[in-house]
């Protein structure tokens, strides 16, 4: 299994990291020296450096040796969601967030996939539209390989519902809207909700 790394300012773990990664590794900064593994996923506490220069020197050191980053953050944003992607990081979510949502932005990084809050996928999608207005609407037939709820699941994710809404809106549980968007991943050939997202909305998928 893929290890995770957390790199923080204290030796104190929240019970939730630990609960979503029982053998987590924790490290307490991050030296140019230190060695970078490939097979895992490193966490970066924003609120665990002294100041933004220490932050940005360690992410920068991750980056450039390949690691698969996501950073942690009190106050998610946009503005900082779209610069930490821009920059190389895979994932970007709450520091306070439950350890089903941390083990599935494992899930999605380890999978070669980005993930953000969907409400920051939303926002996403809205920039992507204004900077892209001259590229024609997707075509109805693009997402006819899907079955109608899978459809209904990948229009929901366009329009930036997380899992919970688009349960409730179609009236099931999370675990299959989880299932179905296992398999629209798939049959789309799609790393991850913020690439469906995209798709969905006729915006071009890096």
């Amino acid at each position: 299994m893929t290890a995770a790394v957390f790199i923080a300012g204290s030796d104190f773990i929240p019970p939730r990291w630990l609960a979503a990664f029982p053998d987590l590794e924790l490290r307490l900064g991050f030296e140019a020296d230190s060695a970078v593994s490939a097979d895992a996923v490193y966490w970066l506490d924003v609120g665990g450096f002294a100041d933004n220069d220490a932050f940005i020197a360690c992410l920068d050191r991750l980056i450039d040796a390949n690691a698969s980053t996501v950073v942690l953050s009190s106050k998610p944003d946009e503005s900082e969601a779209f610069a930490l992607l821009s920059r190389g990081v895979r994932g970007y979510c709450h520091a306070q967030a439950a350890p089903e949502q941390l083990q599935e932005v494992a899930r999605v990084v380890r999978s070669g996939g980005f993930w953000m809050p969907p409400e920051l996928v939303k926002s996403l999608i809205t920039l992507a539209k204004r900077v892209d207005r001259r590229r024609p609407s997707p075509a109805p037939g693009s997402l006819e390989a899907l079955t109608e709820r899978e459809q209904q699941v990948a229009l929901l994710v366009g329009r930036g519902f997380n899992n919970r809404e688009i349960a409730a809106a179609l009236e099931v549980s999370e675990r299959t809207v989880k299932a179905n968007l296992t398999v629209i991943f798939e049959k789309l050939a799609l790393r991850d909700r913020v690439q469906l997202a995209l798709h969905v909305n006729g915006l071009p998928v890096q």
